[in-house]
């Protein structure tokens, strides 16, 4: 025990000694094109003399009670000082105007004074933080693709795109691109082939993981009833706290905001009074809205739905289809047979009389034939009429004159002649 004892101390020893006017090194971001302090106190004897290093390197020096301020490395371009006012009372922290990418690295402020010697190491970074994802549907290859962008970040940031469910390596493998500005700034942009049915998930963390945003794009299609209520889903893959959930509309190009809820205020606005949350208060990140008695016309398009809390951004885009209902179809397609049916009885109506307007002139042609042939009838009736009269008359003279002659004829040559000249006469008599 007595043995452990001492090695312990022995220890302590060792750290105490190797700490001896140092501080343990501090970690320091400074944020991009911003200015940055990097702190150094000591206790003040009156005769400090104050040296800053970079990667060993002088860059800044000052004397106290001369006054004097020297910069060592023109690098910097003037853009370090000290707070020369507050060196009396123990601070000498070193102020950088207008960070970038060359001011990272550690840095070392050493304070001597006749009292004692303090060094303070810093390890600096730089970092332009990411202010915003973007995660969007394109065709600038020719084809559908989905792009996860973000700009203007130091150092390159970490990008992940995938899908859920899971899509095979094979067929979906994102292809992702880092490229940096004249200042350092990084424009990173990862994108793969859009396939169907599927959720894309961005996720894009700083280098120094500082920050992880996420954002998550749908869209998909539904069809519906006239009449029939029924739900848009709009649920994020995470579960989301002091979220804001805004719902639009779009037909014919033409966008309109329907609906917002705020989960923290827990204030809502609509203006569709046919819309409702299914979920109460949007309650893990479930925005879906219920549409209440839709109509066909008024209600087909495109419905958006966004999701967005801190960092976080889910957005789904519905296309919906409203059909009418079988009754209205019916009702339609009964009251057009109906139509056309009272359409074919007009027509009926209307062919006889337009036949019998187009047959006048037959009808008086067919007149004039029968009077015709009624005087005819009429001519022969009364040319056999005569003709039987003046057969008659024809006999009784023949009579008359055969019985003033001496010949004896026969009841059968009488006949045959009163008949030869009544035929004679008869001929002789017809018209020419």
């Amino acid at each position: 025990m007595t043995t452990v004892h001492s090695w312990i101390c022995l220890i302590l020893l060792w750290i105490a000694a190797d700490t001896n006017g140092k501080t343990p090194d501090v970690q320091l971001t400074c944020t991009f094109s911003e200015d940055c302090v990097l702190p150094c106190v000591f206790e003040a004897a009156g005769d400090e003399i104050i040296y800053w290093f970079r990667q060993n390197v002088p860059i800044q020096s000052y004397i106290q009670g001369s006054g004097r301020l020297d910069q060592a490395d023109q690098h910097y371009n003037s853009r370090t000082s000290l707070f020369t006012e507050l060196i009396p009372s123990g601070n000498a922290s070193l102020h950088i105007q207008k960070c970038g990418p060359q001011d990272r690295g550690k840095y070392r402020c050493l304070v001597t004074s006749s009292r004692e010697t303090t060094e303070h190491f810093i390890i600096v970074k730089v970092e332009a933080p990411i202010q915003s994802v973007s995660l969007e549907t394109t065709r600038l290859s020719g084809f559908e693709e989905v792009i996860c962008s973000s700009r203007d970040v130091y150092p390159a940031p970490r990008v992940n795109l995938f899908t859920e469910p899971a899509s095979l390596p094979d067929s979906l493998q994102p292809f992702t691109r880092k490229t940096a500005d004249k200042q350092g700034l990084y424009s990173v942009e990862s994108k793969l082939k859009k396939l169907k049915d599927l959720t894309y998930i961005c996720l894009v963390q700083s280098f120094y993981r500082s920050q992880t945003w996420r954002a998550s794009l749908q869209e998909k299609e539904i069809f519906s009833v006239e009449g029939q209520d029924f739900i848009i889903p709009c649920v994020a893959p995470w579960n989301l706290q002091n979220f804001t959930l805004t719902w639009s509309f779009t037909k014919e190009h033409k966008s309109t905001t329907i609906y917002t809820y705020d989960s923290l205020t827990q204030q809502s606005s609509s203006v569709w009074k046919k819309v409702r949350l299914v979920t109460p208060r949007g309650r893990g990140g479930d925005g879906s809205l219920q549409l209440h008695n839709p109509l066909s016309l008024k209600h087909t398009g495109t419905y958006t739905c966004i999701l967005a809390a801190h960092q976080t951004k889910h957005e789904v885009h519905t296309r919906v289809n409203i059909r009418q209902t079988k009754y209205e179809v019916h009702s339609r397609v009964s009251i057009t047979e109906a139509q056309r049916q009272d359409h074919t009885r007009v027509n009926i109506t209307l062919k006889p009389e337009k036949q019998q307007s187009e047959s006048s002139p037959q009808w008086w042609i067919t007149a004039a034939v029968i009077t015709g042939i009624a005087v005819t009838a009429v001519a022969a009736i009364l040319g056999i009429i005569k003709c039987k009269a003046g057969c008659t008359k024809s006999s009784n003279t023949h009579a008359e004159a055969t019985e003033m002659q001496p010949i004896r004829v026969t009841a059968a040559n009488s006949r045959a002649a009163s008949e030869d000249a009544c035929l004679t006469e008869e001929i002789a008599n017809r018209p020419t």
